[in-house]
């Protein structure tokens, strides 16, 4: 061997560095921008869009994508793109009301039940095992034939089944922390449950409970769409890309459009939110640091 082969310079080194953190947190920048453009989508719905997308114009029906109307118009003229972008409004609505719904319910639940254990937690992991154990999408179209047909609902509805996932996640992680002798000096020195809960074990638990929230971002979109596909989620006239695709499945051969950007638009969607929850595992679990 070379005595460059056996000693490699400097700069090598660093550029070698620089690469493997590259492939390690490449995938979370790319994440980050799918999910920067949802949520400027979503946001600044009112500037992007290039028309209103309530208004209707029968003349401009069905009309392919050109020059006045870049992604075409829908069945009732009204311009795709800018019913894309409003769609996005819903979604991160939604999205973002449920998982802070299940992220603070399970999260508490599966807290507390670590923490007391015995009976409180026989009791708690029970009924998150009884929630957990019915189909998301069942689930929801149950709490959604119960509740009603209408954005808030559905908030609440995704919510509810995201508060098992958070409770055994965070159960997990706590039973973890509660074996720290940080815990046992805070216990030995007088500090108060609430106390040890809130400055000893959330913050050692956020986590994995921000990659799972993450995660659960994704599928609260997707569970949206599924929602409004099916008639149970947002209500005509406002734009979800749920019910885009239910137009757009009646009219594939004339118009192909009118499914293939939303679809396109939930699939970059759920796509990004992934893969910041992958890139989130990446840099916050310390097994994977260099």
């Amino acid at each position: 061997m070379t005595d460059e082969m056996l000693n490699p310079p400097l700069s090598r080194l660093k550029s070698n560095r620089r690469g493997a953190s590259f492939r390690r947190h490449g995938l979370l920048a790319i994440g980050g921008f799918l999910v920067a453009l949802v949520f400027i989508a979503a946001l600044l719905a009112p500037v992007l869009a290039p028309y209103s997308p309530y208004d209707l114009d029968v003349p401009s029906m069905l009309q392919a994508p050109s020059a006045a109307h870049w992604l075409g118009t829908d069945e009732l003229g009204r311009d795709v793109l800018s019913r894309t972008i409003y769609a996005a409004q819903i979604s991160v609505q939604v999205a973002l009301t449920a998982v802070c719904v299940g992220l603070v319910g399970g999260t508490l639940i599966g807290v507390v039940a670590a923490y007391f254990g015995e009976l409180v937690d026989a009791l708690l992991m029970r009924l998150m095992e009884l929630l957990f154990s019915f189909p998301a999408i069942l689930l929801a179209i149950i709490l959604m034939a119960s509740l009603g047909t209408s954005i808030l609902n559905a908030m609440i509805a995704i919510g509810i089944i995201f508060i098992p996932g958070f409770a055994r996640l965070a159960r997990a992680a706590t039973r973890d922390v509660l074996r720290q002798q940080y815990v046992e000096a805070a216990r030995a020195i007088g500090m108060s449950d609430f106390r040890i809960l809130a400055r000893e074990i959330l913050p050692n638990v956020a986590a994995p409970l921000l990659v799972e929230a993450a995660v659960a971002f994704a599928y609260a979109v997707l569970l949206e769409s599924a929602l409004s596909f099916l008639g149970l989620g947002a209500q005509p006239p406002y734009a979800s890309w749920g019910n885009m695709l239910n137009t757009g499945r009646g009219f594939l051969a004339q118009a192909p459009w009118l499914g293939i950007v939303p679809g396109m638009a939930l699939f970059m969607s759920v796509l990004g939110f992934n893969l910041v929850g992958d890139g989130l595992r990446d840099l916050l679990d310390p097994h994977l640091r260099d």
